[in-house]
C-alpha cells in the first residue's frame, strides 16, 4: 500500500512538470535476466581458414607450402589431433587409418572424397611436422584411379598402341 502511495505521488508530481516521465528499472530487476554465455570453440575445434586445397577449405593457421598437379602440401601451427578432427568431418567415403596402423606417426584418410570435387578420390595425410613444436604438416593427394579408354574390341585397342594385331609397329617412324 505504501509503495503504490509512492508510486501515484512520483506519478503526479512528474505530471505537473513539464519533462518527460522517464521510467527507472531497480537493479535487482535488471541483474536477475542470466547473461547469454560468450560463444567459444569445443576442445581441438578449428575455424575455417581461406585456403583450399583440391575444394578442401583447409583450418585457420594452416598455409600451402607447395602445390603440384596431384598433390599440396600444406602446415600450420595448430595441432595435429585438431586437424585430424577437422578433416574427418569435412571427407567423406573412404577410411580413416590411425598412426599406430600407419606406422610413421601420420593419420591417414584412404580414398576419401570432398563434397567440392565428389568425382576425385584424394588420400590425405595429417601428422606433427618434425623439428617444429605443436606444428602441423598436411598432404593431399590426388588418387582417382584413370579411366581406361571405351574401345569397341581387341583390334582397336593394338592399333591404340600403335600396333597391328599380331604385334608388329604400325608407323616405324614414331619409334623412340
Amino acid at each position: 500500500m505504501k509503495r503504490s502511495i509512492v508510486l501515484l505521488a512520483v506519478v503526479l508530481v512528474a505530471a505537473c512538470k513539464s519533462e518527460p516521465l522517464t521510467i527507472v528499472t531497480p537493479p535487482s530487476a535488471q541483474a536477475s535476466a542470466p547473461a547469454p554465455p560468450p560463444d567459444h570453440l569445443a576442445k581441438n575445434e578449428l575455424l575455417e581458414g581461406s585456403a583450399k586445397a583440391f575444394g578442401l577449405v583447409l583450418p585457420l593457421g594452416v598455409r600451402i607450402d607447395a602445390a603440384f598437379a596431384d598433390v599440396i602440401f600444406a602446415s600450420g601451427q595448430v595441432p595435429d589431433e585438431a586437424v585430424v578432427q577437422y578433416v574427418r568431418a569435412r571427407v567423406r567415403e573412404g577410411k580413416m587409418i590411425r598412426p599406430d596402423f600407419a606406422g610413421d606417426g601420420r593419420t591417414k584418410f584412404d580414398h576419401v572424397k570432398v563434397p567440392a570435387t565428389p568425382d576425385r578420390e584424394y588420400a590425405i595425410f595429417v601428422g606433427p611436422a618434425r623439428g617444429v613444436v605443436g606444428g602441423t604438416k598436411i598432404e593431399i593427394r590426388d588418387v582417382t584411379p584413370v579411366k581406361a579408354p571405351s574401345l569397341p574390341d581387341d583390334t582397336a585397342r593394338w592399333k591404340k598402341a600403335g600396333l597391328s594385331p599380331n604385334g608388329a609397329v604400325l608407323d616405324p617412324s614414331q619409334l623412340q
